[in-house]
């Protein structure tokens, strides 16, 4: 009896051994060698200076795996300030595996593990990660399903002030935002998103300019009406959806909800409450999303027109030796017309570029948005 509970025991501490995972997975750290010089007359303050260089030098690498230099020259102040300057936070460990010194000056390369979640957390905080992703624009629908009898005047100041937070709040976190201006074309939107149809409407979106479309669906519905100090009050209750999708792939990068109680027909506190709450979550989830498309590999569209089979196959295999592209999927060919799904590291516009450096590149790259691509044979 012992033995047996003994040999559960040890069971259990394996499995949750194994269920707790590592430490640091690939994705929160990576090991990266890096090489630095240190000189002066104290030799203790020379080494340690080739140390801190060589942690500056693989912190570098590990901004480089994220954006490219290119896209520093604007941030550089402060990349320099927030992230080279404070590079020991974000090395995780490291171990000296080579050192020597010559008339004075010290050079010490380490194997240094970096913590690049943290590193993706502090570029995106400067807003690097978004200009990666080539700075998506955003529109926002706000719309209403008030039901009960409720006043048009309590839709319209819900609405308004739903849409001035989320606005404020993503042109905070470096958002560009693109306004539908024209009334009917918020109306046309608005009634797709009524009728359960955001494919049509993200298609709708993007033809005005818009890579993402968030739809905020607000509820405020008659309760009761009450006596408040002398006064009768209508009452509704504080309800918002929040739902962020890519308008050329329709795919949903977010999706949320959250609720209040019931307020006065004037108090708009609680609903601007649930609305503040959803929408840092939803920013937090779309960040998330574009730090892994960044580090790891996003899933990009292609579109092929006027294809054969044959054709679709040589691009599949010329694709597949593209440097930073892990796999190639044909979703769909019919009638000469094909989409493959890439996952590449980098983004639409890098892949696009690298398509048509192909050496006896049959194809021309005919459109790019965030995340597809346009292509076709070339003379057709």
């Amino acid at each position: 009896m012992r033995q047996t509970i003994a040999c559960c025991l040890l069971l259990f501490a394996c499995l949750t051994l194994l269920a707790s995972g590592p430490a640091h997975s690939a994705e929160a750290s990576k090991e990266i060698v890096a090489t630095g010089l240190g000189g002066g007359k104290d030799p203790g303050k020379a080494r340690d200076e080739a140390i801190n260089d060589a942690m500056r030098k693989a912190v570098e690498q590990g901004v480089g795996t994220f954006v490219s230099s290119e896209s520093l020259v604007d941030k550089m102040v402060l990349v320099e300030d927030r992230i080279y300057s404070a590079s020991q936070g974000f090395i995780e460990s490291y171990k000296v595996i080579k050192e020597s010194k010559d008339d004075g000056v010290y050079e010490i390369t380490i194997s240094a593990v970096v913590k690049m979640a943290d590193l993706a957390k502090g570029l995106e905080a400067i807003g690097l990660i978004i200009g990666k992703k080539e700075n998506p624009r955003v529109m926002v629908i706000v719309r209403s399903r008030e039901t009960s009898g409720s006043f048009i005047p309590v839709a319209m100041e819900g609405n308004r002030s739903t849409e001035n937070q989320l606005e404020k709040i993503l042109l905070g976190k470096g958002f560009r935002l693109v306004d539908a201006k024209q009334t009917q074309r918020k109306k046309d939107l608005e009634g797709l998103l009524l009728a359960d149809d955001p494919s049509r409407a993200a298609l709708m979106a993007k033809d005005f300019g818009a890579e993402i479309l968030i739809d905020a669906d607000v509820r405020r519905t008659f309760t009761e009406q009450r006596q408040v100090m002398g006064r009768s009050m209508r009452f509704f209750t504080n309800e918002i959806r929040l739902k962020a999708l890519e308008t050329d792939t329709a795919k949903i990068l977010y999706s949320g909800y959250e609720t209040r109680p019931a307020s006065g027909e004037e108090a708009l506190q609680p609903l601007e409450s649930a609305t503040n709450k959803l929408a840092k979550e939803m920013v937090g989830g779309i960040l998330d999303q574009w730090r892994k498309d960044v580090y790891q590999a996003a899933a990009l569209t292609l579109n092929i027109t006027k294809v054969s089979f044959s054709q679709l196959n040589t691009l599949t295999a010329a694709l597949k030796e593209i440097r930073g592209v892990s796999k190639v999927q044909t979703r769909s060919f019919q009638g000469g017309t094909a989409a493959l799904e890439v996952a590449y590291q980098g983004s639409a516009t890098d892949l696009a570029g690298k398509i048509g450096e192909l050496e006896g590149s049959k194809f021309e790259v005919t459109g790019v948005q965030a995340n597809t691509i346009d292509l076709k044979p070339l003379g057709k």
